[in-house]
């Protein structure tokens, strides 16, 4: 390989060659002058937003350009770019010749820009020794891209991670959100840290400090990454504002976990506000080179930009305005002041700041442009030929330029279990139609929201033939008496509602969730729905429990463990030999799962999975019941419930094995089942 892609760049003969080195060097370098100097601190946040003019007339022309995708079906658009985009064959070339560690587009963002600065820091490469953290990373690739980059480029070099996430775990967390990925994660759980109230949440301050506290506690952390971002597809006209606080959490966060000379890469999108503009104004006082680059493998046509952040001078000259910057953290402090005045900004910055995004704006209006331009020229051949050899070209660039080879399995973090791994994606990334029509959803009639909601499900729910338990029972035998059975508490923020859960395919919840989210829907479903039945149970049942519904008016963890006291109460009153029938037990969140994961395991020789419950057969422990007295005694211990009990058992055990399979195509064609029923009774109403 190492002479194969060298040849190839030599027999380009010069073609397409600017637009080439156009597309890999859209970058920007601040320069600082001796004349900046930061607000006194008495100034910091006690001013109202305020808008820069040139910066507002950026704004302006952007949305204009992106109002014009207004009408688009969101996926033909999404095809059509992805066949204009240039960088569209890096990811199938990197697999075919290099097969990294889990490959994702951020893996290839990371490798640019680690390969297009000197990110490792001096300390770093004498002391052989590094400490990174990464905030915001789920699922994982720039982790693996930096283990590839160093296995390359830094041998022998002792690295040690953490990182932080929304964690897919915690079924409070919105899948909208966050990244419910786990297929690394998973595997690495212990270098991951969700905060204090275990839900990930980088924008609470105690999160925050945890995750801080056991970066540092690794060694000093000389490379910090930001990745995050919030969904802004019912704003994309606003997607700076919108993802502003987070990345201001983001930096403050980074900022007192980085050591002195250290390198902090974090993503932005424009830089148009004030809140962006204040922030890379206190970036360039803390760092001696500050610089902004778009990766060719990040979308041409989106926001998407890095600051790459360079020697790091150390958290000293942010000591004294930490108060200040934990008042605004998280809170709506940060909304409703700047953090500074306009008038304490330069215009020596702000005219370097114009530059910056002016030359950004151009060149995402341009592709915006290009992209309708082909679109609606779909027929000019010579148009797709030139991209297709650009797209092949790129390619074979982006190899050769960064020296990309393979590395050895034992060099990777997992070892190659994750190129053997095949997990179904829970949660496919889905948008349907323009954003004009799903702004017009919100305007509908009920009878045309009905509509609507039926269309979704025939076209996602009931076209996947995997979701639907076709047999009156699939019965698991699980029991093991003897192997011993360690609980494991975690606790965690109480769970209001449950917004997501590992064990159900995601386009079935959220169409469920959609329909009751319609107060009219709502009272309809939950009084004309019809109730379940034992009817299509064909097996020898001795006890029937059917759990009490959850009505909204407690908090979802109050309503869980109610219902935990009453199985609880019903399992030891259980004779040794008999069966019971579950009805209504939710086994969407951890707790739930693991507590049929103890009495599966424990205590009854079979467990049957129906189309609307669950059967616990044959009682054959009774003594495993302790199980649930040490469950009960732990929850006795938490007592103002400022703080929950959320699983019992550790994830690797709960959410993999037959077990778990069985519990997602329960959960599955229960909800579907529950949609079908719920739609029926609207249309019938309505």
């Amino acid at each position: 390989m190492d002479q194969y892609l060298p040849r190839l760049k030599l027999f380009r003969n010069g073609e397409f060659e600017t637009e080439i080195g156009d597309l890999f060097n859209k970058k920007y370098s601040f320069h600082f002058e001796s004349s900046w100097k930061l607000p006194e601190r008495e100034c910091w946040f006690t001013t109202p937003p305020w808008k820069a003019k040139e910066l507002e007339i950026l704004k302006n022309r952007l949305n204009f350009h992106k109002s014009q995708l207004n009408d688009f079906n969101i996926e033909e658009w999404s095809s059509h770019t992805r066949r204009r985009n240039p960088a569209g064959e890096v990811g199938w070339k990197i697999r075919c010749l290099v097969n990294p560690e889990f490959l994702t587009q951020a893996w290839t963002k990371f490798y640019e820009c680690a390969s297009s600065y000197e990110i490792i820091p001096k300390e770093a490469v004498a002391d052989n020794k590094m400490v990174s953290l990464h905030l915001c990373e789920a699922p994982g690739a720039f982790i693996t891209s930096l283990n590839h980059y160093l296995k390359l480029n830094y041998r022998g070099l002792e690295w040690k991670w953490v990182a932080n996430t929304l964690n897919p775990y915690y079924e409070g967390n919105s899948p909208s959100n966050m990244i419910s990925d786990d297929r690394f994660m998973f595997h690495t759980l212990d270098c991951w840290d969700f905060g204090v109230d275990n839900t990930g949440n980088l924008m609470n301050w105690e999160n925050s400090q945890a995750i801080v506290k056991k970066a540092k506690a690794l060694g000093k952390v000389l490379l910090v990454t930001a990745d995050g971002s919030i969904d802004c597809m019912q704003r994309p006209d606003a997607q700076e504002e919108v993802t502003s606080p987070l990345h201001y959490c983001e930096i403050v966060t980074a900022l007192q976990a980085l050591s002195k000379g250290g390198t902090f890469i974090f993503k932005l999108f424009t830089l148009f506000e004030h809140s962006t503009v204040s922030l890379v104004y206190l970036i360039n006082h803390l760092f001696g080179e500050v610089n902004i680059y778009k990766p060719v493998t990040s979308r041409q046509g989106n926001s998407e930009v890095y600051a790459i952040c360079l020697n790091y001078k150390g958290s000293s000259i942010l000591e004294r305005y930490i108060p200040i910057l934990e008042a605004a953290y998280g809170t709506e402090l940060y909304g409703n002041q700047a953090l500074f005045p306009l008038s304490a900004i330069p215009d020596s910055f702000l005219k370097q700041l114009h530059n910056c995004a002016y030359y950004f704006c151009e060149i995402q209006c341009q592709v915006i442009d290009n992209n309708l331009q082909a679109y609606i020229n779909q027929n000019n051949i010579s148009l797709h030929r030139d991209m297709k050899r650009i797209r092949a070209l790129i390619a074979t660039e982006f190899i050769w330029r960064y020296g990309l080879k393979p590395v050895d399995m034992e060099h990777e973090i997992l070892k190659g279990i994750l190129h053997e791994e095949c997990r179904t994606n829970m949660n496919p990334r889905f948008h349907r139609g323009s954003y004009t029509e799903r702004q017009l959803y919100t305007k509908m009639s009920l009878r045309e929201k009905a509509n609507n909601l039926n269309a979704l499900l025939q076209a996602e729910v009931l076209a996947n033939p995997l979701i639907l338990i076709n047999e009156p029972v699939v019965w698991l035998s699980f029991l093991d008496e003897e192997a011993p059975l360690k609980l494991v508490f975690t606790h965690g923020c109480p769970l209001q509602n449950i917004n997501s859960s590992k064990f159900i395919f995601v386009p079935i919840f959220r169409l469920y969730q959609q329909i009751l989210a319609e107060e009219e829907f709502k009272e309809i479903a939950l009084t004309d729905a019809l109730k379940q039945s034992t009817k299509n149970v064909d097996c020898d049942i001795d006890k029937t429990l059917r759990l009490p519904d959850f009505d909204h008016s407690d908090s979802y963890s109050v309503y869980e463990k109610k219902c935990f006291r009453i199985l609880c109460n019903m399992i030891k009153d259980l004779l040794v030999g008999q069966t019971v029938f579950l009805q209504n037990f939710n086994t969407l969140t951890h707790f739930n799962v693991s507590v049929l994961y103890i009495l599966s395991s424990k205590c009854f020789k079979r467990t049957g999975f129906t189309s609307n419950g669950i059967i616990l057969r044959n009682m054959v422990n009774k003594d495993s019941v302790a199980y649930l007295d040490d469950i009960q005694n732990e929850l006795l211990k938490l007592g103002d419930r400022s703080k929950d009990l959320l699983n019992l058992l550790p994830v690797q055990t709960t959410n993999a094995g037959e077990l778990f399979n069985n519990i997602v195509l329960y959960n599955n064609t229960f909800y579907r089942n529950k949609c079908v029923e719920y739609l029926d009774a609207i249309e019938q109403r309505l």
